[in-house]
């Protein structure tokens, strides 16, 4: 648990801000111990980005569009030696100490409370506000699950030292985050003789997280309402818009995003990238029938003139050679046979990987 608080710490300087009645928005799905999907209600004018997703682990960024305004990390992994706990409520006072020296093993200086969500669950409250850092992690178990919430000012905020009102907002926040069980949750894609644009992820002996990902469509309203001075919301970023432009039925946002009209409706491309959605992560086993497909030249990373079919094993070895400078796992596209099963992966160019 201590490793993701430091992870986390070492990737932002967060922190967090009221939250009002909305529809609640999924954050992602775990599975171990059982399945989950994870949901929340966001406050006005914030949106949450997933950092990573997988099988037994979600982190997310929760933050608005205003700098000034404080920022969270939510970060949910399960830990077998907990499996059997169904809340912090359930632990004793010396298990509890157990949990705490896992926060004052890294800054003794940490002050370290409880608090109550509105339904009773417990939550541990590890302050650190000095001149060092200014955060506040909040901690309980839910089903073996650590969920932890870290709090800290927002980038552009002149005063950086977080609020009791600030701190009692993420209470109510935490009180209104769902697991949602599997039975519940939307079952996952019916994937057999099919073909996709994902990523991968979490390679472990013969089998890998595949996130399936779709491009993102944006309405004909939304589109119609564009203006200088408004903001385009593509996924889960909002973007102001600074200039805009239409030539050849493309509109070009500050220079940079276009908007194109399909079948489908309006995707929106950051130069030629389409913007991207996730849609489901599968666990898939990898099987000496793969077809690895491969248009980057592993030597130079620059684009093939002929794409190359490899193996398993040319695979695994790509995937796993960290000074393979082509080897973008966020870019590919692959393909299920008639049972389901991952056939073919292929990995795509792209200048900026």
């Amino acid at each position: 648990m201590k490793k993701i608080v430091a992870f986390i710490l070492a990737l932002f300087m967060l922190s967090c801000a009221a939250a009002e009645e909305a529809p609640k928005v999924a954050i992602g799905n775990i599975s171990i111990n059982g399945a989950f999907s994870l949901q929340c209600s966001l406050m006005d004018g914030y949106s949450v980005t997933p950092i990573s997703v997988n099988r037994d682990q979600i982190i997310a960024r929760i933050a608005s569009a205003d700098k000034t305004k404080p920022e969270m990390v939510l970060s949910v992994a399960f830990d077998e030696i907990y499996s059997e706990v169904d809340r912090l409520n359930d632990l004793t006072n010396e298990e509890l100490s157990l949990i705490e020296e896992t926060f004052t093993v890294v800054d003794p200086t940490i002050e370290i409370t409880y608090d109550e969500t509105r339904y009773g669950t417990r939550l541990l409250v590890a302050k650190q506000l000095d001149d060092t850092y200014n955060y506040v992690d909040f901690f309980t178990i839910y089903k073996g699950y650590f969920v932890e919430f870290i709090l800290t000012a927002g980038e552009k905020a002149e005063d950086k030292t977080l609020t009791e009102d600030q701190i009692r907002m993420c209470v109510d926040f935490l009180s209104d985050l769902d697991f949602i069980p599997t039975s519940e949750a939307e079952e996952s894609l019916n994937v057999a003789g099919k073909s996709y644009q994902a990523s991968l992820s979490n390679y472990d002996r013969g089998f890998i997280d595949v996130t399936i990902r779709e491009p993102i469509v944006l309405s004909e309203e939304t589109v119609q309402a564009l203006q200088v001075g408004g903001e385009l919301v593509i996924g889960q970023e909002t973007i102001s818009v600074e200039t805009m432009s239409t030539e050849d039925d493309i509109i070009l946002i500050n220079d940079e995003i276009e908007i194109r009209k399909s079948d489908e409706g309006y995707l929106p491309y950051f130069y030629d990238a389409a913007y991207m959605k996730d849609i489901d992560t599968l666990h898939c086993q990898l099987t000496e029938d793969l077809v690895f497909l491969d248009n980057i030249d592993e030597e130079t990373g620059e684009m093939l003139e002929e794409t190359a079919s490899y193996g398993l094993d040319e695979f695994v070895k790509l995937y796993e050679n960290e000074n393979d400078p082509g080897f973008a796992t966020d870019n590919v596209n692959v393909s299920f046979d008639e049972n389901g099963q991952l056939s073919t992966i292929e990995r795509i160019y792209v200048p900026w990987q």
